[in-house]
């Protein structure tokens, strides 16, 4: 699961400096424009501005990736948001967009942006792969500690191994890989 979560932190750590672009173009240094949305609180005046990475997806079919990006404050250590943008990339196009703005970018951030995004979804499909195949082990519903792995014993003079997931000739799986 290292994997997965280096490949979404790299993709937050994108979407967060394509906002950070973004929004330094359009404003003047030091200050942030907030559109305020009628369901959520009032900014307060002097409130620090922070930024929430939201919802990430990677849609393959049209060859686009969408997330949010709220924006608000912090109140007694927890974000209140107050606004929600909603950011869309398509790597084929090379295009960034925004609201009623769209931006070209870089040919080579957009093969770089198509290679993550290939490593992701081959991590998908690998991820199926492994499910489908039963392995892993069942974790029980009454474990106290969510994402821990579940204690299974082991003899110290017989390591534990698990079989590596298939690479299935025709999936995506096998695709991937040739390349």
């Amino acid at each position: 699961m290292k994997p997965l979560f280096v490949i979404l932190l790299s993709l937050g750590t994108f979407a967060y400096a394509a906002d950070q672009s973004s929004q330094a173009a359009k404003e003047p240094a030091g200050q942030t424009q907030i559109a305020t949305n009628p369901t959520l609180p009032a900014l307060p005046p002097d409130a620090q501005v922070v930024k929430k990475m939201g919802a990430v997806t990677w849609d393959p079919d049209a060859q686009k990736l969408q997330w949010t990006v709220q924006t608000g404050h912090l109140v007694d250590g927890k974000f209140v948001a107050v606004s929600e943008d909603k950011y869309e990339i398509s790597p084929d196009e090379a295009t960034m967009r925004t609201s009623d703005e769209k931006r070209g970018f870089d040919g080579d951030e957009a093969e770089g942006l198509h290679q993550l995004l290939d490593i992701l979804s081959l991590y998908c499909a690998e991820s199926v792969a492994w499910w489908d195949q039963g392995l892993g082990d069942p974790v029980p519903s009454n474990q106290t500690k969510p994402g821990a792995p579940a204690q299974k014993p082991v003899k110290v003079h017989q390591p534990e191994t698990k079989p590596a997931a298939p690479r299935i000739p025709g999936t995506v799986v096998a695709e991937l890989k040739a390349m």
